[in-house]
């Protein structure tokens, strides 16, 4: 996915959300890359000989550990990805409304409304 620099420099209260979208991502993948080197540690213990019962509850409370830190950060992440949509529709829509301002009634004679309902609602989104 390519961000789009225009819309980011026209929107710069969303840039908080966007930030903590990523931030939040980068510690969920953290988090597998950890579950998946316990696995793997895991695997490693049992093909060279058998694991000892202590591996087995290390790679599970790490498993579980990491299964909640991805489920908090996916919820988080879906959070931020909402709240930066939200700021970014109403910023839009206003900045469409203040244009249709500006241009007066005479707008009828350069787009049709339909289009401009268009664009202010579904364009948008």
């Amino acid at each position: 996915m390519m961000i789009n620099r225009r819309l980011i420099g026209t929107l710069g209260e969303s840039r908080k959300y966007i930030a903590g979208n990523i931030a939040l991502q980068w510690v969920s993948l953290g988090a597998n890359i950890t579950l998946m080197a316990a696995v793997s540690d895991l695997l490693a213990g049992v093909l060279e000989g058998g694991a000892a019962k202590k591996e087995y509850l290390m790679t599970g409370s790490i498993g579980m550990a990491a299964i909640i830190i991805r489920f908090l950060c996916t919820v988080g992440a879906s959070r931020m990805s909402y709240l930066s949509s939200k700021t970014v529709k109403k910023t839009l829509r206003e900045m469409i409304y203040k244009k249709l301002l500006r241009l007066g009634t005479s707008y009828n004679q350069q787009v049709k409304t339909s289009e401009v309902v268009q664009v202010a609602v579904e364009g948008v989104d």
